[in-house]
């Protein structure tokens, strides 16, 4: 996947991998993200990194439903200083987003992902990445996922 510096146009090559326990420790240290990573015990979570450095530029944390088939994106959290109009690096949310729907794909469950939106996000979401509103939930299915994963993976 390919990270872009916003300033540049540069590119990077990016990774997502499993976050690791004593990187959470960090995490409550760092001002760069204001979630506490600790209390994601209960999900899986991963990180965002340009390949070479030890920075993490983002994080997501996500749940394997089985019984429903399909993979619920808990919470998603991008360094502040790639946030908004001033963020440094650009893609970093999508290559999240189409990396869960990813994983979704690899557990045999179409790509088949949802979340909880925050109020103020529910449009961005929907003509971003393509999820649609279903009662209180948003959720991504096969062919918008594979969108996403081509796109940014």
């Amino acid at each position: 996947m390919l990270l872009i510096e916003r300033k540049t146009g540069k590119t990077y090559k990016g990774a997502i991998e499993q976050l690791r326990q004593s990187e959470i420790l960090k995490l409550k240290k760092h001002s760069s993200f204001e979630f506490d990573w600790s209390k994601t015990k209960d999900y899986e979570v991963f990180k965002i990194f340009r390949v070479g450095e030890e920075e993490i530029l983002g994080l997501v944390a996500i749940l394997d439903i089985p019984k429903e088939l399909r993979v619920h994106l808990h919470l998603i959290e991008i360094s502040k200083e790639n946030r908004g109009k001033n963020k440094q690096i650009e893609n970093l949310a999508a290559c999240l987003f189409a990396f869960v729907c990813k994983q979704s794909f690899q557990k045999g469950y179409g790509g088949f992902v949802s979340l909880f939106p925050k109020t103020e996000l529910i449009t961005y979401y929907r003509e971003q990445y393509g999820f649609q509103q279903i009662g209180n939930q948003m959720a991504i299915f096969s062919e918008a996922s594979q969108s996403l994963i081509d796109k940014y993976l």
